[in-house]
């Protein structure tokens, strides 16, 4: 019963450890985004989780805040080499580039807005 009881503590730590490890995890970013003509810059962060899914969470220097998630087209790989990925949602499209440089994971990445005048870029660092 006590090494079931260790298990059942222990395995979610171990679990959200592992899920850091590598190119999965958060990433503080910073960008701009132009809407309708008009420059906003963000702060925030993305979580990509599964090699293959991401969220936003981004807030804007007009004090919006704007939350939504996305998909690769492939899944990343545990590598040092840049890889560059599409990436898609409900509400736009955009492309990632994953790199590991001095010791971290970077990001930088830009998207389109589907049906809007809206396109930003930023990176970032994990």
């Amino acid at each position: 019963m006590k090494n079931i009881l260790i298990t059942c503590c222990a395995l979610p730590l171990f679990l959200a450890t592992s899920a850091e490890a590598g190119i999965n995890g958060i990433y503080k970013v910073r960008g701009t985004e132009y809407s309708d003509g008009e420059k906003l810059t963000f702060t925030g962060t993305v979580q990509v989780s599964q090699y293959k899914l991401g969220k936003y969470s981004l807030k804007f220097s007009d004090d919006d805040n704007s939350p939504f998630s996305f998909k690769f087209t492939k899944a990343l790989k545990d590598i040092k080499t840049p890889q560059t990925v599409s990436c898609y949602s409900s509400g736009g499209t955009g492309t990632a580039t994953f790199s590991y440089v001095s010791g971290h994971y970077r990001v930088e990445f830009t998207y389109k807005a589907k049906g809007e005048n809206i396109k930003g870029s930023g990176k970032g660092v994990k």
